[in-house]
């Protein structure tokens, strides 16, 4: 049996608004129930099944960099 708690779609709908703009650790502070391997891989899936098509913005990824170092 799974320890993992289920997508609520209020979670869902908040990484669709957000993923384009906010960095992983940005969404952390969203989605506080939530740690950054389970927010990748549900990225990874709402992209395979074509629910984010779009990807982040240049600004995003540099922010996502600044925060890596």
């Amino acid at each position: 049996m799974s320890n993992r708690e289920p997508w609520k779609p209020r979670e869902e709908k908040i990484l669709l608004n957000n993923y384009n703009t906010k960095t992983i650790k940005e969404l952390l502070a969203l989605l506080p129930k939530r740690n950054a391997d389970s927010i990748n891989a549900k990225i990874k899936r709402m992209k395979a099944s074509g629910k984010i098509i779009e990807g982040k913005t240049n600004e995003t990824k540099q922010r996502s960099y600044q925060q890596r170092s």
